[in-house]
């Protein structure tokens, strides 16, 4: 029994190590996650300008092409000699300035979204920015909260391991679900006719007779069940 006294102690004391640390490591996750997803945002937008950047070249090159090709068939219906071939060539300008419409279409969406683009850009490393220096205070917080208390926990973990090791695994098996169930508090004294622990009410028949009658005894309790001396 009094080593499962011992042993709760033990997850007591590194449980309030956990404690010290709060929300802190899990806000620093978070913040983590934040980062990198922003840093890839980020990234996919640097891309994407780029590619805006020569797609729009491209077109402007392909229009300066297409204006050369137009400058030369006016210049070549000066010298036709006759309707048909007046016709032909005004076919084939109408073509190329309906090509340049689109064209010049294109361009000018490219442009919008570079536009857009680029002050999301401007947006996302002002927010990245602010969003490092936070996270990096709350890493350095975290880490000398993990670093003050890192040997008295290696202590705590190794004393705990030389204690399991000295009890039934059938104990430690319903200890430790005890623990997950009731937020880390397995082994309760007996207060009055109570559980520390829940407050519910213990008959006095499922207590030993080799410990009724004292002011504090531990017990361990989970759903009405409660682990007495033949199991101890």
């Amino acid at each position: 029994m009094e080593k499962l006294i011992q042993l709760q102690g033990i997850d007591t004391k590194l449980r309030d190590l956990n404690d010290l640390l709060g929300d802190l490591p899990s806000k620093v996750e978070l913040l983590n996650q934040q980062e990198e997803s922003k840093k890839n945002s980020l990234s996919e937008g640097k891309k994407r300008l780029k590619e805006l950047e020569v797609e729009t070249k491209k077109r402007e090159r392909e229009i300066a092409q297409i204006d050369d090709k137009i400058s030369k068939i006016k210049d070549q219906l000066f010298l036709v000699t006759n309707n048909k071939q007046y016709d032909a060539l005004m076919t084939e300008m109408d073509h190329f300035k309906d090509k340049k419409s689109a064209l010049e279409s294109e361009t000018i969406s490219f442009l919008e979204e570079k536009e857009e683009l680029t002050d999301s850009i401007k947006t996302l490393e002002t927010e990245l920015s602010e969003l490092s220096d936070d996270l990096q205070q709350r890493r350095k917080k975290l880490e000398s909260a993990i670093s003050e208390s890192a040997d008295e926990k290696l202590l705590l973990e190794k004393q705990r391991k030389e204690k399991v090791d000295t009890l039934d695994v059938n104990i430690i098996s319903v200890y430790d679900k005890v623990m997950g169930a009731r937020e880390g508090i397995a082994v309760v004294p007996i207060v009055g006719s109570g559980c520390g622990g829940c407050g519910a009410h213990i008959p006095h028949k499922l207590l030993p007779k080799s410990v009724r009658g004292l002011q504090f005894i531990v017990v361990i309790c989970v759903d009405g069940f409660y682990i007495t001396k033949k199991y101890l």
